[in-house]
């Protein structure tokens, strides 16, 4: 273990990591365990990387555990990096189309606003709404700014307000197709993480609240909850997923009461998680197929908006002389 954490220690570039396993080298050394150094640092090593560790070390079966928590990260990293590159596309095109308006409003409208007020004829209501948009722009730039400012900061503070994550996520996952992919991620990390576990021989009772500890989804940590209580006073783990089907599907339901009667959890927890972890990818994949052609079509309309509601008062006056 301490050759292993030195030639970590000897292969990292960056401080913070050199911190960290110089710390884990040291406290191995002096006879303390590797998930206690783990237990140190739990912004970088959540619950599920201390307790198989920890299950490792006291049960011999270090090696097998880490080459079952590696696998995790693999394939969380993997699901994360098919969510980012489905997602990068449509997001530049988003971004394209707000400079553009963006730069339209600011920097062309004022420099015609004067020949618009010049012309005799009665402006169209979508000319009327840019000259008044980037007349507001150009003398309350100041309070625009401070109400965008104002804006994201709100969004931000409400989603780290904790009695409203419930029902936030909650609303989330009633989203129409947004709402599938969250629920779909939130089964992959549970089943991930619970297979794993299982499979480095934890209890049931020791991983559900690892679980619920390591699940973003508020509502899902509720659910979790509520199974753990369940699963104390001697019910099983599918009668509690039944009682809400939205966010258990029928299949993880079914797979889960097979798991638990014929006493491989942890298999089908993990054919769980490849199953939703391909679904995430599909669904991913299909959405950014569909956003393409709808954000193309929506940067069409606006950049024809634009155009008409500056050009066509001109051609009025064209057409009167």
């Amino acid at each position: 273990m301490n050759d292993a954490l030195q030639i970590i220690y000897d292969q990292s570039k960056k401080k913070p990591l050199k911190t960290i396993v110089g710390t884990l080298q040291n406290m191995v050394q002096s006879g303390r365990t590797l998930a206690e150094g783990f237990a140190r640092y739990p912004h970088v090593f959540n619950p599920v990387y201390v307790n198989l560790v920890g299950a490792g070390e006291a049960s011999g079966t270090l090696q097998a555990n880490l080459e079952h928590l590696t696998l995790q990260i693999e394939k969380e990293h993997e699901m994360r990096q098919k969510i980012q590159g489905a997602l990068m596309y449509p997001l530049v095109i988003m971004a394209v189309a707000i400079v553009m308006t963006v730069g339209i409003v600011v920097f062309v409208l004022p420099n015609i606003t004067d020949v618009f007020a010049t012309l005799d004829v009665e402006l169209p209501v979508t000319t009327r709404m840019l000259l008044w948009i980037a007349e507001v722009i150009e003398t309350k730039s100041g309070l625009v700014l401070l109400a965008i400012f104002a804006f994201v900061l709100a969004i931000y503070f409400v989603r780290k307000i904790k009695p409203l994550k419930p029902f936030l996520h909650t609303a989330l996952i009633y989203t129409p197709v947004i709402g599938t992919i969250v629920r779909n991620t939130n089964l992959a990390r549970l089943a991930r993480v619970m297979g794993t576990m299982l499979a480095s021989g934890e209890t049931i009772s020791d991983i559900i609240p690892i679980v619920k500890s390591v699940l973003n989804n508020a509502r899902y940590s509720q659910f979790l909850e509520t199974i753990e209580k369940n699963v104390k006073r001697g019910s099983s783990i599918s009668q509690s997923m039944a009682a809400s089907e939205r966010f258990f599907p029928l299949i993880m339901q079914r797979m889960t009461r097979v798991g638990e009667e014929s006493g491989m959890l942890g298999n089908m927890m993990i054919y769980l998680a490849e199953f939703y972890e391909q679904e995430v990818d599909d669904s991913m994949r299909n959405l950014s197929n569909m956003l393409e052609p709808i954000l193309l079509l929506v940067i069409g309309v606006l950049v024809a908006g634009l155009a008409l509601s500056i050009i066509s008062p001109i051609y009025q006056v064209v057409g009167n002389i």
